[in-house]
């Protein structure tokens, strides 16, 4: 039996954190935009650099995502 992947991302005050510890701030695509990565769906616009995400234990938005999407 295969185990899914679970992505992770990086804080800089919380370290590596998991995705269920992530807000996504991207509010510019549509359901239809949405893409699979990794069992994580997610819009383009977050692929790209900037502040898409916030650590939800801490509040940085200086998080990304451990490995690329």
């Amino acid at each position: 039996m295969s185990r899914k992947k679970e992505v992770r991302f990086n804080c800089p005050n919380c370290g590596n954190i998991s995705a269920d510890s992530v807000a996504f701030l991207c509010n510019n695509c549509q359901e239809s935009e949405l893409i699979e990565r990794d069992g994580l769906f997610i819009c383009p616009n977050c692929l790209k650099e900037g502040e898409n995400f916030e650590c939800m234990i801490c509040q940085s938005k200086e998080v990304q995502p451990a490995k690329p999407l």
